[in-house]
């Protein structure tokens, strides 16, 4: 009885179950977006590796950072330089005064050539006016390599082709040097001229004129 009664609620209950609704239609496949008449499609390409470094300008690697010292009157010298890449490395100076107001800027260039290493200089003043001694870039070579140390004297007149000048004026050498000291490391930088006359004593013997600025790597 309890079983009969058990279908009949069973049937019951199924007939009162309203029917499923019946499933949506199929949605229409996307159609693609149309393109813009102009619009140009460039082939995907991959980006070639930048030239290494010239085996030649390898030794020079050390001058690659940010060098500045401040000397005691307050003035700032700083130098950067740029890592080699391919034929050439690029270099700036800037002095700025005690009050921030920069006194002069150089840009430098270092380039390997089928005669030899090369840099070429050029210096502004704060305004980026030439100065009346230095209109044209001076001219030099590499001369030495000793470990982090690299030596670069004025060119010959038309050693690098005709009518080619050094404009280095009194110059002798320019030698930059990395050194290791107490607080890091340095870059020192040793101008020395040629023999010049002391205007105070002019009856003494001609004598090379040495500057030298000493210059901890800020970065």
């Amino acid at each position: 009885m309890l079983l009969a009664a058990t279908f009949a609620i069973s049937a019951l209950l199924l007939s009162a179950t309203p029917a499923a609704p019946a499933a949506p239609p199929a949605a229409a496949p996307a159609q693609p977006a149309a393109k813009p008449a102009n619009e140009i499609r460039l082939p995907l390409t991959v980006a070639p590796e930048p030239p290494a470094p010239d085996a030649v300008l390898a030794p020079l690697a050390f001058l690659e950072g940010h060098w500045m010292t401040v000397l005691p009157n307050g003035m700032v010298s700083e130098e950067s330089w740029l890592p080699v890449r391919g034929k050439s490395m690029l270099g700036s100076f800037r002095q700025t005064r005690h009050d921030g107001v920069p006194a002069f800027f150089e840009f430098t260039q270092v380039v390997a050539t089928d005669k030899g290493v090369v840099l070429r200089q050029i210096h502004v003043h704060s305004r980026f006016d030439t100065d009346d001694r230095r209109k044209e870039p001076m001219f030099l070579k590499l001369a030495k390599v000793d470990g982090d140390s690299a030596t670069f004297v004025p060119v010959g007149d038309g050693e690098f082709g005709e009518g080619t000048s050094s404009h280095a004026g009194d110059l002798a050498s320019v030698t930059y040097a990395r050194v290791k000291s107490d607080d890091g490391e340095r870059l020192a930088l040793r101008i020395e001229s040629k023999p010049v006359k002391d205007p105070k004593n002019p009856d003494a013997e001609p004598k090379p004129q040495v500057i030298e600025i000493s210059m901890k790597r800020a970065s």
